[in-house]
């Protein structure tokens, strides 16, 4: 019963299933066909030594039974091995895909509570161990009903010697499979000290500069977690290795033994003769040969589990932590139908809070808005020091973060009225930490305008438009980078652009035209921009200033206009 019920909850089983669909039913027929070849090629084997001792020698015909019998197996074991790998690699395949698609489901926060290193490890690694699995389970399964056709022809060379072989058997493989359970239960163990290790790893590739920088420091990363995690990971691989190789080599000793107790035993004790020793010790042969492929397919089928185990749980986080109005991207794999976006006139924030947490509960920071408004056509700057709240509360404005409590009315109506996909989709945000696509996603635009907005950044000699539409390049310096990041942002054509400091790595010349050319004339085609920014010399082309200390705004929000 216990054995059915974890079958029943395998995840690796119950991603074949779920994914063989009709093909499923042939794939258990033609199982079991090869497993029935493969036993009659046997009983061939044995018909031809029957015969190999008689005076008439081999007929031609059992020779042509044993090529008919071993054609068939061929092209059914082909089929079954073969159809079952891309059956698995489809299943595993659309289940990252599935993970990535809910990726872009959760928000702001819950993504970046995610270990970076466990979502790549689960979305990148295993594929090929899962195929692997699914190959040796359909040739093990075949196997299985060649040993049940074995065991049949056994029981009418002698019964009772039948059942001695059957005990000895069924004893060695319940001492594997015990050896194998303790080798799983090292699996996760195994599974944490890697995670323990690839995060000192993670921390060496990322703060590659500074370590270059500090020797101390970097022997401190390896001493205190790399060698460290190195060591841990280590033992415990070593520990789950050798107790699998104690269960592989156990099992293979067994084997031998079996046989042995066959030959020199079985005829003196039962009073087997000589022709039916002979014959139990061909089928007991031709037994534990696939016998062994299906005890080494038992170790991989845990791996196998655990790796499902995380994909399985990464799953479940992620429909756990979804946004409500992102559902049907993710059903429909963000196919959908793009929200239709309201022309943007004024967006008022009332007692908007928002508090950061972490996964323990604790507070880390927080932003207060009593009361903001932004206008169509404004250009507003907001300035205040490193840890005031600036970005977090750009992002709140954006949608990006749920806020606590508080009023969002856009164009004189509440945002719930609005919907949240569409609210989000009037802004164009190019945060500190902005990525580059290889090129300009969403957007309908021809090469000769990307090539203008290239022109318009000074990036033309720098950057140009492929062929298939991706930019020639994105090995830029900081500066050019955000120029560029600019041109995609420009492209989309939103209503309100959302610039976090954007201008803090442009040389003099350049922010010069940013600030009194660039964002003026932005301004004068329609859009509204809220800019963060230190660059005071600067305020005078914004219709107002704000500052924030401390998660607010000073004196409401309502501080200098533009001189």
């Amino acid at each position: 019963m216990g054995l059915m019920l974890q079958l029943k909850q395998s995840y690796f089983l119950t991603l074949l299933r779920d994914n063989a669909g009709a093909e499923g039913r042939r794939l258990v027929g033609a199982c079991l066909g090869a497993g029935i070849m493969q036993g009659l090629c046997v009983f061939t084997v044995l018909q031809g030594l029957e015969q190999l001792s008689s005076d008439e020698g081999i007929k031609f015909h059992t020779f042509a039974a044993f090529l008919l019998c071993l054609g068939l197996f061929y092209y059914l074991f082909r089929y079954i091995t073969g159809q079952s790998a891309l059956i698995a690699l489809r299943g595993v395949m659309e289940w990252r895909m599935r993970i990535a698609t809910k990726l872009r489901g959760i928000s702001l926060l819950e993504y970046a509570r995610l270990d970076r290193g466990q979502v790549q490890s689960v979305l990148l690694d295993g594929r090929e161990m899962v195929v692997e699995a699914a190959r040796m389970l359909m040739a093990s399964a075949a196997n299985s009903v060649m040993i049940l056709v074995a065991i049949c022809k056994m029981f009418t060379v002698s019964f009772v010697g039948t059942v001695g072989v059957l005990l000895l058997m069924g004893l060695g493989l319940g001492i594997f499979l015990r050896l194998v359970g303790s080798v799983q239960a090292l699996m996760e163990p195994a599974r944490r000290a890697d995670l323990e290790f690839s995060s000192g790893l993670r921390d060496l590739h990322d703060g590659l500069l500074q370590l270059k920088l500090h020797k101390p420091k970097t022997t401190d990363l390896f001493s205190g977690q790399i060698l460290q995690g190195l060591n841990k990971a280590s033992v415990a691989r070593e520990a789950m290795e050798r107790r699998h190789a104690l269960g592989i080599s156990f099992f293979a000793m067994f084997n031998l033994l079996i046989l042995g107790l066959i030959l020199f035993l079985m005829p003196g004790f039962l009073g087997l003769d000589a022709e039916s020793t002979s014959t139990l010790l061909v089928l007991t042969m031709f037994c534990l040969s696939p016998l062994l492929s299906l005890v080494g397919f038992v170790p991989l089928m845990g791996k196998v589990e655990m790796s499902l185990h995380e994909l399985t749980d990464m799953e479940r986080h992620l429909d756990a932590v979804t946004e409500p109005f992102e559902r049907e991207g993710v059903a429909a794999s963000w196919q959908h139908p793009d929200p239709k976006v309201p022309a943007f006139e004024s967006l008022l924030l009332r007692d908007v809070r928002f508090e950061y947490v972490d996964r323990h509960g604790a507070r880390q920071f927080g932003v207060h808005v009593p009361e903001f408004s932004l206008q169509r056509g404004e250009m507003v700057f907001i300035r205040g020091g490193n840890g005031s709240g600036k970005s977090t509360f750009m992002n709140v404005l954006a949608g990006l973060y749920q806020p606590q409590s508080g009023e969002f009315i856009l164009n004189g109506m509440p945002v719930e009225d609005v919907g949240m996909e569409s609210y989000r989709n009037l802004f164009a945000v190019l945060p500190a930490d902005f990525h580059l696509f290889s090129r300009p996603l969403g957007v309908d635009a021809s090469a000769r305008r990307t090539q203008k907005m290239l022109e318009k950044m000074r990036l033309d000699t720098k950057v140009r438009i492929t062929e298939d539409g991706t930019f020639s390049t994105l090995d830029l310096s900081a500066g050019q980078r955000k120029r560029l990041a600019l041109v995609c942002a420009m492209l989309e054509d939103r209503d309100v652009y959302l610039l976090d400091e954007v201008a803090a790595d442009f040389d003099p010349e350049f922010r010069r035209f940013f600030y009194e050319e660039f964002l003026p004339e932005l301004r004068g085609q329609g859009a509204t921009i809220l800019a963060i920014s230190h660059d005071d010399r600067f305020f005078h082309v914004a219709d107002r200033v704000l500052c924030m200390r401390d998660g607010t705004f000073a004196e409401n929000g309502q501080q200098e206009g533009s001189a």
